[in-house]
């Protein structure tokens, strides 16, 4: 046999090895173990032993670039994990192993590779696998090897995604703002100092990776950029641009606290205020360290904090740590508090859940507390739901009015009347709003409905740069 036929039947055994085929070699194994018991001489052993090495190599290439990207991330996770399932399926096995896993999260990563895409047999076995860690309470994620390779940020953004409340090191940095522009999503706070500029604070950190989440375009970025800051440098740079306050926002501002606390004093020590708005979702110690500089804070609910709402699409057990944060913070009297309800049409509209959200403001907070019922619009994973219909939106006003509440609002809708706020008393407009713009003032300088002499529940006075630009370059 020449040199170049004996090459080419060694490359074909070579991409055509039948031994290639897991069902192939496991029947070649148990052929040689059945030779091996009617001949001890055979190497039965060996060739085991070659084989389980060459079917599947632990950690695979591919698993040695998923744990490298899971360490990049900063994530606690198991590599190799055995899984139990209490509750078996036909066809399923006692145990899996899962290439990386978050038990806390009941989390399983696979890097699948080419056998798990063209192997019937195999895809077959994956689908009975996936099928009973889903009976039992798991995520299953699998990922193309290539992807791992290719792909590594879309790879990091789909860990995210099904961790839920993600378990990432605070990796949070400053950003320079190259432009600012209007959304058709704002946090409203009426009832404390109405003043037009503020000073935007975020970070990176996502606490609650939540579907419906109407800053995507921001939290959803994994790039980190920009400039490094002190608390004086923030605090200058508000000064500096003629703001009268710092607002925190945009995520949640408790995940750097520390931080924001120092913002806020030197802030405090320059006459500016500061203002959180938070999903509620703190710790008594955190709430305690407002005291030294927080001025008000917009808690946000989402769905009324309805139970199942919650569970799915915030991935939080309820919501009872919200309302026990609103009840701290009210009885430490230190900050003017305000609550929003973001209402998701078709998953989070329940009108019966709006009123008994309602009733426990008014029982909790009183019939004062400003309470803005705000449009959702389609985002991030909820591009097929539709905007929230306006009447929906008057209905849960409606339903707070009932319950005794005197300050309600429709947000997110430039516009409408129920942008105002009305004099409890006599029922004429006490501030006209547009948007963000104020565009009527009819208070004397107590706070006192103009028409009637009633007293509003204000904090401060209309700032004299009410009519300047709303929006300033910070970065041109």
């Amino acid at each position: 046999m020449s040199p170049e036929v004996r090459e080419h039947h060694r490359q074909r055994m070579i991409s055509d090895n039948p031994m290639r085929d897991p069902d192939v070699a496991r029947r070649a194994i148990g052929s040689s173990k059945e030779r091996f018991l009617r001949d001890p001489n055979h190497g039965w052993h060996r060739n085991t032993e070659r084989l389980r090495t060459w079917l599947h190599r632990h950690p695979s290439e591919g698993q040695k670039r998923l744990y490298e990207l899971l360490d990049e991330m900063g994530l606690e996770y198991d590599q190799e994990y055995g899984i139990h399932p209490d509750l078996r399926l036909p066809n399923s096995r006692a145990a899996y192993i899962a290439d990386a896993a978050f038990p806390d999260s009941k989390l399983d990563i696979e890097v699948d590779g080419w056998w798990h895409y063209k192997h019937e047999a195999t895809r077959e076995r994956d689908l009975v696998r996936d099928q009973t860690l889903h009976a039992n309470g798991w995520q299953v994620l699998r990922i193309s090897g290539r992807h791992v390779y290719n792909h590594p940020e879309e790879v990091k953004a789909l860990i995210v995604q099904h961790l839920g409340a993600p378990l990432m090191l605070n990796k949070r940095t400053w950003v320079d703002v190259t432009s600012v522009k209007s959304t058709v999503h704002f946090e409203p706070v009426y009832s404390f100092e109405c003043i037009p500029n503020h000073n935007y604070v975020g970070d990176g950190v996502i606490l609650h990776n939540c579907g419906y989440c109407q800053n995507a375009d921001i939290s959803q970025r994994r790039k980190v950029e920009g400039t490094d800051l002190m608390p004086p440098d923030v605090v200058g740079l508000a000064v500096s641009h003629g703001c009268q306050g710092i607002a925190y926002t945009y995520n949640q501002p408790t995940i750097f606290m520390e931080f924001a606390r120092d913002i806020g004093v030197e802030a405090r020590k320059n006459g500016l205020i500061n203002i959180f708005v938070s999903n509620g979702f703190d710790t008594p110690d955190t709430v305690a360290m407002m005291d030294d500089f927080l001025d008000c804070i917009t808690v946000d609910f989402k769905g009324s904090g309805e139970t199942n709402f919650v569970r799915k699409h915030i991935g939080i057990p309820d919501a009872q740590p919200i309302f026990q944060t609103i009840q701290e913070i009210r009885d430490r009297g230190k900050t003017h508090i305000e609550i929003t309800d973001l209402i998701i049409p078709e998953i989070g509209d329940n009108l019966d859940e709006a009123r008994k959200l309602s009733r426990w403001l008014y029982d909790n907070l009183g019939p004062d507390v400003p309470v803005h019922f705000l449009r959702f619009h389609p985002d991030y994973k909820l591009m097929h739901l539709p905007s929230t219909p306006v009447r929906t939106l008057e209905e849960h006003c409606r339903v707070a009015r009932e319950e005794g509440l005197r300050y309600v609002y429709v947000g997110n809708v430039p516009g409408h009347p129920w942008e105002h706020t009305y004099c409890p008393e006599c029922k004429s407009i006490a501030i006209k709003r547009y948007g963000f713009d104020i565009t009527g003032w009819n208070l004397d300088d107590k706070n006192r409905c103009m028409n009637c002499g009633y007293q509003l529940p204000i904090f401060g006075q209309l700032s004299s740069s009410v009519s300047e630009d709303r929006f300033l370059p910070v970065v041109n």
